[in-house]
């Protein structure tokens, strides 16, 4: 398969050979970068007597992100592409200077009404107002990011927010359910229940992190989304430089890190490069690891190139390499029962290339934006089983005999194309925003089986799926104190299974004074399974070698009701509180494929889950903070399709019973205090709490211990100016607290957390 890597990075070059003749044919000077996932932030410019200020300068200031516009003859400006984030309002004219403070979602409307006085006037803008934050929106900026002890994983950082846990493999669960979409820079990451280890994006290269965890307005859809993750690549606003980052740890880490700004006429470039190394890589099946160690590299460019003052032409290309020893355990332990042969070498390998080019025109008047976004990835993933110890593993039952496991090796390949259009327009009272996602998949699959006393099985499959969406949305505010959200999408997929739904969307935000709004929200939402999360190996593990292909899995339909209130203390301070039912039919789930980590697709015929969560988020000059709560029951209840061989109204006893990733209380906390010259230095305490999982698969019966994990961190950014060298010393699970994230339940194997691990990693800027 290897040789098709060419023909399958062939548009990946011509993408590239037409970015790189557009930046040679442009030579004016550098405009501000705009990036794709974005807010609206607008207002008025006004005297003390409110009479309009006409032509003068307001600029919008946040990490590495500058913009600046004139006010009309109105008093009004505004900025129709503002990344998520802290930023600050500025305007000085003749009558004195104003300043606002305020805080940015992607989606959201913030109107300012600035006031120039003699004395510099602070306006404390309201972001969570009916138009403003959305309640369940939480956001991680360049800064925030920096100071974190896990800040090289991306499933890291997603698992702080309320209703998310960390499961095996430190897979997010998300609202009781397997499964999160991703964005970069406004384009789609697709991704699927393939058990990838190698993460979708490195967060170091990202600017700033937003995760939403429900009231997911109609733009998204499609796949399954217990939360959506956007991230923001940075860089292209930091001009010229570059650092070099080298660190070393406990259990055989070590990483280095490469990244270069520089910009060519207008465009503006940024590079990063990553390599990290381990001999501690996945939650292994006994509490000291064996054959573990795992190593990655990937690099990123972002290339940026305004074409005019109105125009952007952006474009993304990723690449990722990731290799995995796959843990064995070869001692029985009661908790551990499947036993390996001493020297076993699975092994699993992922390829990862990504490319999105997005094009964007903003209106004269600041109020709307026409985007553009062509994107491809293509995924390959690598399972060579060592089969000759494999077909030598067994699962020691409790009757003490024997059960002996499979052998396996799969190489499968998924290349994607699709496009993404959407236009946005806002007016005094309206937001109206409409779009299509278009994307195809194409699945080569080639998978060779040992069975214990049969012929290998070989199974070689290839396949196509498309996935379509189109929606509108329109952000209404009939009064200043209530907007009500409505959207409308539809979802189309095809493949090994086919569905379609119309999905109708609304969110009523009601201010009830002022930085206070009361919040619902209810939704329907559509998942189709993707390709390569239909493998025939599922069935033949789970039965015989001459079983036919049978994909039945069903498209998972959701419907999603929140309801809650939210309160902006001041800029960089808020709360909310949400209590929130999800139910589904057919919920898309995974079971572990024998003694491998590949999981494979099935529908469980029902699901829900039900909950409350709590979110404090506050930053200030010299401190970050956040705590998150929540209390959930996740139930399933059905097993069916795919991996089962039978159809969800033969699944007999539908009640509900617990899932194995059903964690009732979840809680997440961090502090960091800057402080020295500049606020350059940090140090942050991060704390993680969890009731433990059920012990047995749609269970009641038994739990597994509570557990918490404290991380720390302590560093000194680099000074780009001074060229003076960073630092950052971080440690995880501080108190070295060991415990079982989840335990041989049928559906998937014992597997232990990591131990503790200390790391430095020293930084020198140029």
């Amino acid at each position: 398969m290897s040789g098709d890597f060419p023909k399958i990075m062939h548009p990946f070059r011509s993408v590239l050979t037409a970015l790189t003749c557009a930046i040679v044919a442009v030579t004016s000077s550098v405009a501000p970068a705009r990036a794709d996932v974005v807010g609206v932030v607008r207002g008025t410019l006004t005297r003390a007597d409110h009479r309009p200020l006409a032509g003068v300068t307001v600029t919008l200031a946040g990490e590495r992100v500058s913009q600046s516009v004139l006010t009309g003859p109105d008093g009004r400006f505004a900025f129709a592409r503002v990344p998520f984030g802290h930023y600050t309002l500025r305007a000085a004219a003749a009558d004195g200077t104003a300043v606002a403070s305020i805080d940015v979602a992607t989606g959201a409307i913030v109107d300012v009404a600035l006031v120039a006085a003699p004395v510099i006037g602070r306006t404390n803008a309201t972001a969570t107002s009916v138009r403003g934050t959305p309640v369940s929106e939480n956001a991680y900026g360049a800064r925030r990011l920096a100071a974190l002890p896990r800040n090289d994983r991306l499933d890291a950082i997603v698992e702080q927010v309320p209703g998310v846990v960390r499961f095996s493999y430190d897979e997010p669960v998300a609202h009781g359910f397997h499964g999160l979409s991703y964005e970069l820079d406004g384009a789609p990451l697709p991704q699927s229940t393939s058990s990838n280890f190698a993460q979708l994006i490195d967060p170091r290269n990202a600017q700033a992190v937003e995760i939403f965890t429900g009231a997911f307005p109609a733009e998204f859809g499609g796949s399954r989304q217990g939360a959506i993750v956007n991230v923001l690549s940075g860089g292209t606003e930091a001009g010229a430089g570059g650092a070099l980052t080298l660190g070393v740890g406990e259990n055989g880490s070590s990483d280095a890190r490469l990244v270069q700004h520089f910009t060519s006429g207008r465009a503006q470039f940024s590079l990063a490069l990553n390599a990290q190394r381990t001999n501690r890589g996945l939650d292994t099946p006994s509490k000291i690891a064996e054959h573990d160690a795992s190593a990655t590299s990937d690099q990123f460019l972002r290339i940026a190139l305004p074409m005019g003052e109105r125009d952007l032409l952006a474009a993304d290309f990723s690449s990722q390499y990731a290799s995995f020893q796959i843990p064995i355990n070869t001692a029985f332990s009661p908790s551990s029962p499947f036993v390996a042969v001493s020297g076993t070498d699975d092994v699993q390998r992922e390829y990862d290339r990504f490319a999105s080019l997005s094009f964007t025109h903003t209106s004269k008047d600041g109020n709307g934006y026409l985007r553009l976004v062509p994107w491809m990835r293509w995924n390959r993933v690598a399972y060579d089983g060592d089969l000759a110890n494999d077909v030598q593993a067994n699962v020691v039952n409790d009757d003490g005999s024997l059960t002996p496991q499979n052998g396996l090796r799969q190489d499968r390949i998924a290349s994607y194309a699709g496009l993404r259009a959407s236009a946005f327009r806002a007016s005094d009272r309206h937001a109206l925003k409409f779009g299509v996602d278009l994307q195809q998949e194409n699945l080569r699959s080639s998978a060779l089986i040992r069975i214990p006393g049969s012929p290998d099985f070989i199974d070689d499959a290839s396949a196509k799926g498309t996935q379509t969406g189109a929606y509108i949305a329109d952000k209404w505010t009939p009064t200043n104190r209530v907007a009500i959200n409505a959207g409308l999408r539809y979802d189309h997929s095809t493949g090994y299974t086919r569905g379609s739904q119309l999905s109708p969307r609304l969110e009523i935000n009601q201010e009830l004074a002022s930085g206070t709004v009361l919040h619902a929200y209810v939704g329907r939402l559509y998942a189709a399974p993707s390709l390569e999360d239909v493998r025939r190996d599922a069935i033949v593990t789970q039965t015989a070698s001459g079983a036919a292909p049978v994909y039945d899995l069903k498209p998972e339909r959701d419907t999603y009701v929140e309801i809650g209130i939210a309160r902006t203390f001041r800029p960089g301070l808020r709360a909310y509180l949400n209590a929130f039912d999800r139910t589904a039919v057919n919920v898309l789930d995974t079971t572990q494929l024998a003694n491998t980590p590949l999981f494979a697709v099935f529908n469980n015929a029902v699901g829900r889950d039900r909950g409350i969560e709590f979110r404090l988020d506050g930053s200030s000059a010299r401190v970050d903070s956040g705590v998150s709560l929540t209390f959930q029951r996740a139930e399933a209840g059905g097993v069916s399709g795919g991996t089962f061989l039978f159809a969800p109204d033969a699944a007999g006893d539908l009640t509900l019973q617990p899932e194995d990733h059903d964690q009732r209380w979840s809680a997440n906390a961090f502090y960091t205090r800057h402080f020295g010259g500049g606020l350059r230095s940090f140090a942050t305490l991060q704390a993680e709490y969890g009731t433990g999982f059920p012990v047995q698969f749609e269970s009641g019966q038994g739990r597994l211990p509570a557990h918490w994990i404290l991380d720390a961190s302590v560093g000194h950014s680099a000074d780009q100016a001074t060229k003076r060298f960073g630092y950052t010393l971080s440690v995880e699970n501080l108190l070295d607290h060991r415990y079982v994230v989840k335990i041989n339940n049928g559906f998937n194997t014992t597997q232990w957390n990591a131990p503790r691990r200390f790391v430095l990693r020293v930084t020198a800027p140029w």
